[in-house]
């Protein structure tokens, strides 16, 4: 007897949400877990999609001594690689960070969040065994697969996602790079107020998904000087004093509006002023009950906070 697929449009109420809440249950299983601790650095991350437990927006924690990284440069140490050796040792006094953002904030755009999940973890393994680092490489890579798959044959709107890394370290250093994604804010505890950054400190390349790479199959198709994703320039902020703040985010945060003017350019300062000398979860959570309270969201919000600290505190 030939089987009948039945379109989900004709499926039973109770069939689509239980097929909806198994979806956010298992999307919500790549959410961050494992929070590394690093002394001098205080912490504390927030992802609140629009729709149920899951989105487009993600945020992925770089724990780098859960990849053996003792082992790692005790092997390229007896082998005589003294270059992987030092790359490696740099991974000791710090931890990385990703934070994305899928275009649109349907439930659905949590398989991009997934694929990016998976594609970027396993590129870690590759990139310390090989590399001893995170490189730009890997995102090139990233970039270029999905602009090779996600191609508006198979979807009404090609979506595109802009994406964020850095690694903070104990002394305050922050080295990150861009893919159409906001800038961090930075607070600074001495001037009392939000400090702007320098253009050479704030490179950023376009969005993945948007242009292909070296990498993409299609890269020959065109010109390599205007159509095609140019690689993605490494920035370093070295303003991170004691009682700093930097706000890593999606643009939930900054295009937050009420019609007339944004929560970022009107409310933030002053909520970091006022709450600089609480702990990181504070000072997120305070952001928070403000921008519920400024108007209701109309996209997801993933907010991360970091604080310069003199000892080890919890996040």
């Amino acid at each position: 007897m030939k089987h009948t697929i039945k379109p989900i449009r004709e499926w039973p109420k109770d069939e689509l949400v239980d097929e909806l809440l198994h979806f956010q249950e298992v999307g919500s299983l790549v959410l961050p877990r494992n929070y590394p601790r690093l002394p001098g650095i205080d912490y504390h991350v927030s992802i609140e999609p629009l729709r149920g437990c899951i989105g487009g927006d993600h945020v992925i924690l770089v724990n780098f001594r859960e990849y053996k990284l003792k082992q790692k440069i005790a092997e390229a140490t007896k082998s005589g690689n003294t270059v992987l050796t030092e790359r490696l040792k740099k991974n000791l006094d710090g931890f990385g960070i990703l934070i994305a953002d899928v275009a649109g904030h349907m439930i659905g755009s949590n398989v991009i969040v997934n694929y990016l999940h998976g594609a970027f973890k396993t590129g870690i393994i590759y990139e310390l065994n090989h590399n001893g680092e995170i490189t730009q490489e890997l995102f090139e890579i990233v970039n270029s697969d999905l602009y090779t798959h996600m191609q508006p044959d198979y979807l009404q709107v090609k979506p595109y996602t802009t994406l964020l890394y850095g690694e903070i370290h104990g002394d305050g250093r922050f080295r990150f790079l861009s893919a159409g994604h906001p800038q961090p804010i930075i607070f600074s505890n001495e001037f009392n107020k939000i400090q702007m950054l320098c253009s050479d400190r704030t490179k950023a390349s376009t969005p993945l998904g948007v242009l292909p790479g070296k990498f993409s199959i299609n890269t020959e198709h065109f010109d390599p000087l205007n159509n095609t994703n140019g690689g993605f320039d490494v920035n370093e902020i070295h303003l991170l004093g004691h009682g700093d703040i930097m706000l890593l985010y999606t643009d939930g945060l900054t295009e937050h509006n009420d019609g007339t003017s944004r929560f970022r350019d009107t409310k933030l300062e002053n909520i970091l002023r006022e709450t600089k000398d609480e702990p990181a979860k504070e000072i997120c959570e305070a952001i928070k009950r403000e921008l519920y309270s400024f108007c209701p969201l109309e996209d997801d919000l993933t907010l991360v906070v970091i604080k310069k600290v003199h000892g080890h505190k919890r996040h």
